[in-house]
C-alpha cells in the first residue's frame, strides 16, 4: 500500500422527502478533496485562493462588506464579477460540488430591474455557463436552481420564490455525479442551508463540459440596477459530490475535525553517500488536514530482485523504529538511514519496503518501491 487512509466514516445517506423531487436511493456518502478554497474578503484574499486556483477580479467597481466569515465580495456595479480559471470546471465535469454563503442585501431577485442573480454563473452576459447556481426571478427561474448551460440541463423551480431576510446569510451549494450521486439516480442536486431544495437525473458527457469561467457574485447584466444587492463569501469547491453541508458553518473546510485521523505516504526522497556508507532520506508526508502525531519509520526492508546475491546491511540507525517527529497538515519530514552495500555489483536491484506509522498506531501503512538500486 502507496497511501494509507484510517478510519474512514461509512455515512449513509438520509432521506429527504421534498415534493417534485425523486427519492434518493439509501447509499454511501461520498468522499474527496478540497479543490478550491478562497475567503473572498479583499483583494488579497481573492487573488490568493487559500487552496487551489487564484481568483481574479474583473471590472473596477466592487466592495468587501460584512459576510458570514469577516468580508464578502459585492459587486458595485454592472459587469463586475470575480472568476477562477475555467478548468476547474473541466477538472470537475464528471463530479463535483461548490458551495458559498450569501448575504443577501434584498429579499429576492426582481425581474427586468435587478433580475436572476449568478451566485455561481453568468446570467444574460452572453456567457454559456457550466455547472451554475442562480436564485430566479420568477421570470427567468423560481429560487434558488442550478444545473449545466453548456449541456442544457435545469433543476427544477422551486414551488415559491425563496424570500430572503435582509442581512442574514444563507448557504447555497450545487452537487454532480454523472454516475449517480451516493449510487442513486440523482445526478445534479441544489441544496439550501443544507437541505436539499431541487434535483435533476438528466444526464451529461463530461467531455464536452468546456471550460468556460468560474463566475461568482454576479446578476443578470441586462438589468440596469443589477448590484449591490447580495454579498458571497467563502466559496469552497470539492472534487466529489459533497451532500452533507453539516460543516458549513466552520469556515475552513480543510481544518482537521473531531476523531479524524491524518493520511501518510513515503518516499525515498535523496540517496547519497559512498558505497559501504550509502545515506538514504526516507520521507513521510502528511496528505490530509489532521495533523500526524509521534511519526515514525518502522522498519526499512531490502529484498533483492537482480544481480549477484548480496547482503546490504542497515548500519544506523542501530534499531527501528526511527522517530521523525510531528507532521504538520500537508507537510513532509525526513529520516535518514545508512546503509553498507559492499559486495554489491552495480547491477543489483532491490525490492524496498518502508513501514510507517503514528498516532501511538492508530495510522499505519508501508510503501513499496521496486527496482531500486544502491
Amino acid at each position: 500500500m502507496n497511501k494509507i487512509k484510517h478510519k474512514p466514516s461509512l455515512a449513509v445517506a438520509c432521506l429527504l422527502i421534498v415534493p417534485g423531487l425523486s427519492t434518493p436511493t439509501i447509499g454511501i456518502a461520498e468522499t474527496g478533496n478540497v479543490v478550491l478554497w478562497n475567503k473572498l474578503g479583499s483583494n488579497a484574499e481573492v487573488t490568493h485562493s487559500e487552496v487551489g486556483p487564484d481568483g481574479t477580479l474583473m471590472g473596477g467597481n466592487y466592495a468587501y462588506e460584512p459576510g458570514k466569515f469577516g468580508n464578502g465580495y459585492v459587486r458595485k456595479g454592472l459587469w463586475n464579477w470575480v472568476e477562477f480559471p475555467g478548468q476547474i470546471m473541466r477538472n470537475l465535469a464528471q463530479r463535483g460540488a461548490i458551495s458559498m454563503w450569501i448575504i443577501p442585501k434584498v429579499t429576492q431577485p426582481q425581474p427586468y430591474n435587478y433580475g436572476v442573480f449568478g451566485l455561481l454563473g453568468h446570467p444574460y452576459s452572453g456567457q454559456t455557463d457550466t455547472f451554475f447556481l442562480y436564485w430566479g426571478d420568477g421570470v427567468t427561474g423560481q429560487g434558488i436552481f442550478g444545473g449545466i448551460g453548456s449541456a442544457g440541463i435545469l433543476t427544477p423551480n422551486e414551488p415559491k420564490q425563496f424570500v430572503a431576510q435582509i442581512g442574514t446569510p444563507f448557504h447555497a451549494a450545487i452537487a454532480w455525479n454523472v454516475n449517480g450521486i451516493e449510487g442513486g439516480s440523482d445526478r445534479l442536486r441544489v441544496y439550501r442551508d443544507g437541505q436539499l431544495i431541487s434535483s435533476s437525473s438528466a444526464s451529461w458527457n463530461p467531455a464536452a463540459i468546456p471550460a468556460a469561467g468560474f463566475v461568482l457574485g454576479s446578476s443578470a447584466e441586462s438589468d440596469g440596477n443589477s448590484y449591490d444587492k447580495y454579498i458571497v463569501d467563502n466559496v469552497v469547491a470539492y472534487d466529489y459530490a459533497k451532500t452533507d453541508f453539516s460543516d458549513r458553518f466552520i469556515e475552513n473546510p480543510v481544518d482537521c475535525q473531531v476523531g479524524e485521523l491524518p493520511e501518510l505516504s513515503a518516499n525515498i526522497s535523496k540517496k547519497s553517500g559512498t558505497q559501504s556508507a550509502r545515506i538514504w532520506t526516507i520521507s513521510l508526508g502528511n496528505d490530509s488536514r489532521c495533523p500526524a502525531e509521534n511519526a515514525q519509520i518502522d522498519a526499512l526492508n531490502l529484498t533483492q530482485v537482480a544481480g549477484a546475491a548480496c547482503a546490504p546491511t542497515v548500519t544506523t540507525p542501530a534499531s527501528f523504529p526511527l522517530g521523525v517527529g510531528n507532521i504538520a497538515a500537508g507537510a513532509q519530514v525526513s529520516g535518514t538511514a545508512s546503509i553498507n552495500f559492499n559486495g554489491c555489483p552495480n547491477v543489483a536491484r532491490f525490492k524496498v519496503s518502508i513501514p510507517f506509522s503514528s498516532n501511538d498506531g492508530e495510522v499505519s501503512g508501508s510503501k513499496t518501491l521496486t527496482n531500486q538500486f544502491r
